[in-house]
């Protein structure tokens, strides 16, 4: 088993104080709160900002991690899919509305989508995804995958662009939830159509 660093620890319980506490709290706050002396919390971390950058990226990866795991158990493109719809209600709901809030307004470059990274690849995801759709024959063979993969993370990036005044994304989860059967019904010819069905009335 790989040794986790002190540094490591912190992460993890800074990410869970910012889930419940929000970005404004400043290194004295963040020291008292995780029972720390601001020395100690300094010698991990040089700066507010490095420590929240830290965080946001372990949130990412984790994101990323789940992604991968999520599509891998799939059936088939469509269940894939649906599992991923799934994990990533559980994610946002358990990282959040005030951080999923606070990130954006602290760290606009490092919202989740917007970042260059993330769309490259949340992009290559839904276009892998269209590739296997149609390889199973559950797929339209005329899609643009392109395009609709630029359609479906364009979308998609607007729950971390969010900045409070969206009255649709004040809900996330049903807003991803809406957007991936959006999605699936536009690719899906009439075999993946019946599949579509049979999740959709589970």
């Amino acid at each position: 088993m790989a040794r986790v660093s002190s540094k490591e620890r912190y992460v993890t319980k800074v990410y869970d104080l910012f889930r419940k506490k929000g970005l404004k709290l400043t290194m004295d706050d963040i020291a008292a709160e995780l029972k720390l002396t601001k020395k100690t919390l300094y010698n991990n971390f040089n700066s507010k900002e490095e420590l929240m950058r830290t965080v946001m990226k372990f949130i990412i990866e984790d994101i990323e991690f789940k992604i991968n795991l999520s599509l891998s158990q799939g059936k088939n493109a469509i269940e894939a899919l649906f599992h991923t719809s799934s994990m990533m209600n559980k994610t946002l709901e358990q990282i959040g509305p005030l951080l999923l809030t606070d990130s954006s307004k602290y760290l606009p470059d490092l919202k989740v989508l917007d970042h260059s990274n993330r769309v490259s690849f949340y992009s290559r995801i839904i276009y892998e995804n269209l590739e296997r759709g149609m390889a199973e024959g559950l797929y339209r063979v005329d899609i643009n995958k392109e395009l609709t993969s630029l359609f479906f993370t364009s979308a998609m990036a607007k729950i971390y662009s969010w900045n409070g005044s969206y009255i649709y994304l004040k809900d996330p989860f049903l807003f991803h939830s809406e957007l991936v059967r959006y999605h699936l019904e536009s690719v899906v010819n009439e075999d993946g159509r019946k599949i579509l069905r049979s999740y959709i009335q589970k």
